[in-house]
């Protein structure tokens, strides 16, 4: 277990899902008031890492790692229509066991939180992190969130990105990419 790092997961995800990490279970109501601890390394996966920079101001130290964010802001329609076509093409197919969804008493938190997130400036906030202490880390076949108009983006913006042979989910590639940033 990585006692230095801390997981913030992707949507409606439990962040035991991410083996070998200590993290927030950000899409359960019964987490929402926990405090965010001071640690080396953030590590969000996809609206998970727009939770972690809506908290920027109360965090300010550490290394922030980034898989997948939610760099283009969209509205919701297009939001929804993302997520649809990545829950019919990538969602379904995992191939690696996760422990399920938070559970369906937590969807209306849930969703309203995502709501809440597809609003947050991530790019503003990213350019106000030291260069040297972020980098994201992007499925190279991830379609739908994190896509090549964010690859655009994010290098023109010259925030340093790996990409690796994945999707938009969390695998064993993004996994041993994360275990390295943070050894």
């Amino acid at each position: 277990m990585n006692k230095k790092a801390l997981i913030f997961p992707g949507g409606f995800q439990y962040a035991e899902n991410y083996t070998g990490y200590k993290g927030i279970d950000i899409w359960l109501k019964s987490a929402s008031s926990t405090k965010i601890p001071i640690v080396d390394f953030y590590i969000g996966h996809s609206a998970g890492a727009s939770f972690i920079l809506s908290n920027y101001n109360s965090i300010r130290s550490g290394k922030f790692i980034f898989i997948n964010p939610l760099i283009r802001k969209r509205n919701v329609i297009l939001f929804l229509w993302a997520w649809i076509k990545f829950f019919i093409f990538e969602g379904r197919k995992k191939k690696h066991k996760l422990k399920t969804l938070v559970p369906m008493h937590d969807w209306l938190f849930g969703f309203r939180k995502v709501l809440e997130l597809i609003r947050v400036d991530v790019l503003d906030i990213i350019q106000r992190i030291p260069k040297d202490n972020i980098v994201i880390v992007r499925g190279k076949d991830d379609y739908y969130f994190c896509d090549k108009k964010s690859v655009e983006i994010i290098q023109q913006n010259g925030i340093k990105f790996i990409e690796v042979d994945a999707g938009h989910d969390w695998n064993e590639k993004i996994a041993e990419t994360v275990k390295n940033l943070t050894n």
